[in-house]
């Protein structure tokens, strides 16, 4: 994420999305009416995942100097710029909760369908198109790094403090011999989904929808990113209808498919022995105290 991170904030600051959507993107304008990097965002946030649409579009308001139009634009546009990684899909939830890829590419394109449905009417009934965006500050490879930087430590930071809630939250309710439901559990942290370890095809357009909701902590994460640079209050209202439209996408694929899933052979021990090693998370935290440290005005801004 964090390399993702880097290269897709550098694409967008030094214009180079012109370039590399320029095949898709003259198609793209008549579907979802938006300016090119706007276009671009949604292109990005379909395939590295949830904070990246989040993360460009506080990139685009901050390069443009919070000009109204943009900013508001922005706010319009996180509603559909907010998607699963393909990756997370197809291996964590296809292969990790259902054992089957196909199951994966299932959730993964009725998340894709719901964000380009929404897009479609959100860009009908919002104004995206802008105008020309700033050229003023066309980026660089080391401020790509250093806004990654701090996005990934505002993750790390957001998963540390709700994983320690929820686990005390676990520990208090078992001490009365109450367990919190799988389903439940899956909501507020996607990743949390892997326990189900199911074999019902039936639970995928559920998947399907959580998948696109994010789950609370995700979305607890894009909010922080943000950082007051937009108002969330649309982004976080649109996520249950969004969640919604991807079930019912993800039901009528099924009834044209013949999908076969089973238990998945992955260990429900391995997502908590993950999530949770300190190591990593110190590591992490480390590394982007030091990249901060290298620069005195970043340091500063943290």
């Amino acid at each position: 994420m964090f390399v993702f991170m880097a290269i897709t904030g550098y694409i967008c600051s030094s214009g180079l999305y012109s370039t590399i959507f320029r095949p898709v993107l003259w198609i793209m304008r008549h579907i979802i009416k938006a300016d090119d990097r706007i276009l671009s965002v949604f292109l990005l946030s379909l395939i590295g995942g949830y904070p990246i649409g989040m993360k460009l579009l506080k990139e685009i308001i901050a390069q443009n100097k919070n000009y109204p139009a943009i900013k508001d634009a922005c706010m319009n546009s996180s509603v559909f710029c907010y998607c699963i990684s393909p990756t997370f899909a197809l291996i964590m939830l296809g292969n990790g909760v259902f054992g089957s890829t196909s199951a994966g590419v299932v959730i993964y394109l009725s998340n894709v369908l719901a964000c380009l449905l929404t897009g479609i009417v959100v860009s009908r009934a919002c104004v995206l198109r802008t105008g020309s965006v700033s050229r003023e500050d066309r980026g660089s490879l080391i401020g790509a790094v250093n806004s990654a930087s701090r996005a990934m430590f505002t993750v790390c930071t957001v998963i540390i403090a709700f994983n320690t809630v929820i686990s005390c939250i676990r520990a208090f309710l078992l001490n009365f011999g109450a367990v919190v439901p799988e389903q439940l559990t899956g909501i507020l942290e996607i990743s949390n989904l892997m326990s189900l370890n199911s074999s019902d095809i039936s639970m995928i357009p559920f998947v399907s929808a959580v998948a696109s909701m994010g789950g609370i902590c995700v979305m607890l994460q894009c909010t922080a990113i943000a950082g007051g640079a937009f108002p969330v209050k649309r982004f976080i209202a649109a996520r249950l209808p969004c969640a919604l439209l991807s079930a019912v996408i993800a039901q009528i694929i099924l009834q044209f498919t013949d999908i076969s899933v089973s238990a998945s052979t992955y260990s429900p021990e391995y997502t908590y022995e993950f999530s949770a090693n300190r190591i990593i998370v110190l590591v992490l935290i480390a590394m982007c105290i030091i990249i901060f440290h290298k620069s005195d005005k970043i340091f500063k801004k943290v």
